[in-house]
This record gives structure tokens, sequence and C-alpha cells, in this order.
């Protein structure tokens, strides 16, 4: 069976989301695993927030056993602003990272700073613009 709720709660050490269900009371899902991109050498940080609307799966025994597929767009929640050529991350901070396929190029914003751990090696032009210390 397949439903769409939003997310009650998150559990993010065990990965897992409880999903209440408007069309049916608010009626609350056991604990689900959140369906991720990666699980072994690649782990990703993608848990949905409380209140986000998802889709999940459930076994046929009821709401108790199944999987969170992961979230989706709706009037509330809309998609970033010209998303169709751009992949990556927007937070609602206004920082971002991402790749753009038009222009080939990479953007990162971080509003409050941004720190890098390790070595930095720049093949190419730089180009330093703005204030600095």
């Amino acid at each position: 069976m397949i439903r769409a709720g939003n997310v009650s709660s998150v559990n993010p050490q065990n990965g897992t989301v409880r999903v209440a269900f408007p069309d049916n009371s608010n009626m609350l899902s056991g604990e689900l695993p959140v369906m991720i991109s990666k699980s072994k050498w690649a782990k990703t940080a993608e848990m949905p927030s409380v209140g986000d609307p998802v889709l999940c799966l459930f076994l046929s025994n009821g709401i108790q056993n199944g999987f969170c597929l992961g979230s989706f767009y709706n009037d509330l929640e809309t998609p970033p602003p010209e998303s169709d050529s751009k992949r990556g991350v927007f937070f609602e901070d206004g920082s971002y990272a991402f790749y753009d396929r038009q222009t080939g190029s990479m953007h990162v914003k971080a509003t409050n700073g941004l720190i890098i751990e390790g070595n930095v090696t720049v093949n190419g032009t730089l180009t330093y613009g703005g204030g600095g210390s």
C-alpha cells in the first residue's frame, strides 16, 4: 500500500521517521526507515524534517511496517527557482551548492561563511573579489 502523509517525528540516529496521515484522522505510522541513495562508502544525510510531505510504502500488514520513500513538492513546498538546469542543495537561509549544466559551472554560497578543512589546490585562474582580512 502506498500513502502520502506528513512527517510527525524524526529519529536521525536510526534513520527513521513517523508519519501522520491527514486523510485518516492523522493516524501515525510506526518508525519507518527513510530511503537514501547510499548506505555504504558514501553515506548521505538527507532526513526529512517534521512537517515535510512524504510518500510511504507499506507491507501488507498495516502502516506499522514499511518505508518512507522520500519527500515531494506540492503547493506549499515548491522546487528551487530554475531547477531544470541546476542540480544541488538549496537551503532556507539562502546558502546553496549547485552545478549549472547550462554553463558547466559549480556555484557555492555560504551565508555565514565557508570552512574548508585540508589542503587547497587551485588549477586555473583565481579571481578574488570583495573585502578581506
